[in-house]
């Protein structure tokens, strides 16, 4: 099951990606715009986002939403297009994603290559995916080590689109300094 299709609830998250969604916060902008994909992390940033931050979120991600739904110093948006029951997702409409500018973007991959970029294993999800990220003044790639050196059917964006990848200390060195040549600031945690 890819990244964006874990449903809510199942598993938690290991240590590493609970590392990987604390240093994010450093990422998000002050009362601005921020989307968060869908998955675990996301939902864990969601949890943490300070209180006051007048922040306008966007996410396909019904889990994010409601859970955030009550907060009255946030603005939440659920991006509308068909809903993966499953997955506790939407895809969003890439027209409606064309319409967007969003400050910080907070984005999963199923598979990180420093070849290829950043890939899913559903090829449905591309073309949203990828409005996702050309929305966005930054994007924010969160990765843990198990995800980095794979390689999905689909890819969605380079990394030299990606401002900065978190990712955990088990990553492996040699990818490191390989991810680190492509283009984006990496911050191991």
């Amino acid at each position: 099951m890819s990244a964006t299709t874990t449903p809510s609830g199942t598993g938690r998250l290991s240590a590493a990606e609970g590392r990987i969604a604390r240093a994010a916060l450093a990422e998000l902008p002050r009362n601005g715009v921020v989307m968060l994909d869908a998955g675990p992390m996301a939902e864990r940033i969601a949890g943490l986002l300070p209180a006051g931050c007048g922040l306008n979120v966007l996410t396909n991600a019904v889990p994010v939403a409601l859970g955030l739904a009550s907060r009255r110093d946030l603005s939440v948006h659920l991006l509308g297009g068909r809903v993966s029951a499953a997955a506790g997702t939407t895809l969003a409409s890439v027209r409606l994603l064309e319409q967007l500018h969003v400050d910080v973007a907070f984005m999963v991959a199923d598979g990180v290559s420093p070849e290829r970029g950043l890939t899913c294993a559903d090829p449905a999800e591309v073309m949203a995916r990828r409005a996702m990220v050309r929305a966005s003044a930054r994007t924010v790639l969160l990765a843990d080590h198990t995800r980095i050196g794979g390689d999905r059917i689909a890819r969605f964006a380079r990394l030299h689109e990606v401002d900065c990848l978190i990712t955990d200390a088990g990553t492996d060195p040699d990818d490191l300094r390989r991810l680190r040549g492509r283009g984006p600031r990496v911050l191991v945690v």
